[in-house]
C-alpha cells in the first residue's frame, strides 16, 4: 500500500495547478457537515451500463427526455461530471473498477484467440486476474457480505476472475429486460434477508452493439431519412433474439464498416439512443422494486458505464481509442434515502476510485479481512465529498488501453490533468539516431477543444510537457508496483461462443468444442 501512495503522491505533485476544488456546481457548494450520517451499516449495488458514454444521458449532454428514470435517479444522487474510465473495453475497465488498480497492473484484457503452433487452430484464451490483488467482491465476503453478480456475460466471464468473492455469478447474454427480471428476483430475496448486508452487481450489455431497440424506441430516436446499406441489415436482426443478434454483429451488422461515414454515424448513433431509452424504461421496474423493498433507503447504489462509444468521431467505431467519445462515462451515486442528494460533482474523477470510496463508506478495511493479498488503491476515496466533509483531491487520471494478446499489439496511455490531455502511444514511434524511440502521441487542450479537433503535442506549450512527465511518472508507478503477467486460462466453449456472439472473436476462429 505505501508504494502505491507514494507514487500517487509522485503523480499529484507532477500535477501543475491542481488544487484541492470539489468542483460543485453551486458555487463553493454546500458546508462540510461535521454530522455527516453513518453509512456503515449499508448495502451496496452497482449497476453498469455497457458502452453508454456520458452524453447519452440527459445529465451528461444528451437529448432531453431520454432517461427520465435515470435523471429521477440523479436528482437523488449525486452526479460526477467528469467521470472517466481506466479502459475503454468492458474487461479491463471493470476489473479497475473491482480492484481499483490500472489494466497494466490486474493485467486483465478482453479475450483474444490465439494460433496454436503444433495444430494450427484457433484457441480463446485470457489472462486471469493475478491471485495476489483482492477484488471488491473478496473483499466484501470476508467482511460478511452476500456478493450477486448478474452480468451479461462476454468478456465478464469468470476465468477473468470476475466471479471471485460472488456466491452466485450469472453469465448469461440476454439483455435489459431478462436482466431485470432476474435482479428483481434477487432484490427481493435479499431484502427478505435480514441478518446480513449484501453487494448486488447489475450487468447490462443491452446498449451495446447491434443496436436494435424495440418499437418505439427505434422509431423515436433513429432518423428516418437514412436510407443506406444499414437500415437493410437493422431490419433483417430487428427479426432475431437479443442472443442471436450478437451471434450476426460481425458478419451482418459491422460487416464493411471501413466502408461507413457520417450518413451511418448519425443513424447508428439514433440506434444507439433507441437502446439507452429502451434501458431507461426497463430500469423502471428494477427500480421500483427496489424502492419497495426498502433497498433505495438502506443501499448505496451506483449507476456507472465501464466504457462509452464511437461514432466516427475520429474515424473508428465502437470503443479501441483514449478520446473523450470511449472515456467519459456517467458515474452516478445516491446514498441511502437519498442523503445529500442533487449535487452535482465537477472535479475530474475515475472508475478506479469507486472501490476505495465504497470501502469507506461501508466501513470495510483490511485489518479485518483474510484476503490473498494486499487491498491496493490506485483510485482515491470520494467519500469526503459525498458525504460533505471535504472535497475530492484534485489528481491526474490515466487510462489505458492495452490489448497485447492474439496478434495484436496496441498499449495506449491517456493522461488527463489540468484542462489538457495527451495519448501516448507505447508501441509505435520512430527510431532516432541515438538508438532511442520517439513514441507517437496526440495532444488537446479540453477547454478550448472539448471534441479533440487540434493536436497540440507539437506547440511547445509547457503543459503539454507537464503532461510527459506524468505520463513518465506513470510508467514508473507501473515499475514500482511490479506488475506481473498471470497465467493463460482456456474458456470454455460457452464462454467461446458467447464472445463470437459480441464480436469479440470470429466465427472462423471457433475451436473444436465437445463440452
Amino acid at each position: 500500500m505505501r508504494r502505491a501512495w507514494l507514487l500517487a503522491g509522485a503523480l499529484l505533485a507532477l500535477c501543475v495547478g491542481c488544487n484541492g476544488d470539489g468542483g460543485e456546481s453551486d458555487g463553493d457548494g454546500p458546508a462540510p457537515d461535521a454530522g455527516a450520517p453513518d453509512f456503515s451499516r449499508a448495502n451496496l449495488v452497482i449497476i453498469s451500463l455497457d458502452t453508454l458514454r456520458a452524453d447519452g444521458l440527459s445529465m451528461g449532454g444528451g437529448p432531453a427526455g431520454i432517461s427520465p428514470v435515470l435523471q429521477a435517479f440523479a436528482d437523488e444522487g449525486i452526479v460526477f461530471s467528469n467521470a472517466r474510465a481506466q479502459a475503454p473495453q468492458t474487461a479491463p475497465s471493470h476489473m479497475s473498477l473491482f480492484t481499483s488498480t490500472y489494466p497494466s497492473v490486474h493485467g486483465v484484457q478482453n479475450v483474444a484467440h490465439e494460433k496454436d503452433e503444433k495444430t494450427g487452430k484457433s484457441r480463446a484464451v485470457i489472462v486471469p486476474l493475478r491471485e495476489d490483488i483482492p477484488t471488491l467482491a473478496e473483499v466484501l465476503a470476508a467482511d460478511g457480505f452476500r456478493n450477486i453478480g448478474l452480468t451479461d456475460g462476454g468478456n465478464l466471464n469468470p476465468p477473468h476472475g470476475f466471479a471471485r468473492g460472488f456466491e452466485e455469478y450469472t453469465y448469461d447474454l440476454s439483455g435489459a429486460k431478462a436482466q431485470v427480471n432476474d435482479g428483481i428476483r434477487w432484490v427481493q430475496q435479499l431484502a427478505a434477508d435480514d441478518a446480513r448486508r449484501f453487494f448486488l452487481f447489475w450487468h447490462t450489455y443491452q446498449i451495446h452493439a447491434p443496436y436494435v431497440p424495440p418499437e418505439p424506441h427505434m422509431s423515436n430516436w433513429a432518423t428516418a431519412k437514412y436510407d443506406g446499406p444499414v437500415k437493410a441489415r437493422i431490419e433483417k436482426l430487428a427479426g432475431m433474439d437479443f442472443k442471436q443478434r450478437f451471434g450476426a454483429m460481425r458478419d451482418v451488422f459491422w460487416k464493411d464498416k471501413e466502408s461507413f461515414g457520417w450518413p451511418e454515424s448519425a443513424y447508428l448513433h439514433g440506434l444507439y439512443r433507441g437502446e439507452i431509452a429502451y434501458t431507461d424504461k426497463e430500469l423502471e421496474r428494477l427500480f421500483g422494486v427496489m424502492r419497495s423493498e426498502g433497498v433505495f433507503d438502506d443501499s448505496i447504489v451506483i449507476v456507472l458505464s465501464d466504457h462509452g462509444e464511437e461514432f466516427f468521431e475520429h474515424g473508428k467505431w465502437q470503443h479501441e481509442q483514449l478520446f473523450e467519445e470511449c472515456l467519459r462515462v456517467p458515474l452516478i451515486v445516491r446514498l441511502p434515502g437519498g442523503w445529500g442528494g442533487g449535487r452535482v460533482i465537477k472535479a475530474p474523477v475515475g472508475l478506479i476510485d469507486v472501490m476505495p470510496t465504497v470501502l469507506d463508506l461501508l466501513d470495510v478495511g483490511p485489518s479485518r479481512t483474510e484476503l490473498s493479498g494486499r487491498i491496493r488503491s490506485h483510485g482515491q476515496s470520494l467519500a469526503p465529498v459525498l458525504t460533505q466533509t471535504g472535497p475530492v483531491r484534485i489528481r491526474p487520471i490515466i487510462s489505458e488501453h492495452v490489448a497485447m494478446r492474439g496478434g495484436n499489439w496496441t498499449w495506449l496511455v491517456s493522461v488527463e490533468a489540468n484542462g489538457a490531455k495527451l495519448i501516448q502511444d507505447q508501441v509505435r514511434g520512430r527510431r532516432l539516431p541515438d538508438g532511442t524511440i520517439e513514441y507517437e502521441r496526440q495532444a488537446y487542450d479540453l477547454g478550448n477543444d472539448r471534441n479533440e479537433n487540434q493536436d497540440i503535442s507539437t506547440s511547445g506549450l509547457k503543459r503539454v510537457d507537464a503532461l510527459i512527465k506524468l505520463h513518465d511518472a506513470f510508467l514508473a508507478m507501473l515499475a514500482i508496483e511490479g506488475a506481473e503477467e498471470g497465467e493463460t486460462a482456456q474458456l470454455t466453449c460457452d464462454q467461446i461462443e458467447q464472445l463470437i456472439q459480441l464480436g469479440y472473436m470470429d466465427a472462423d476462429d471457433r475451436p473444436d468444442c465437445d463440452d
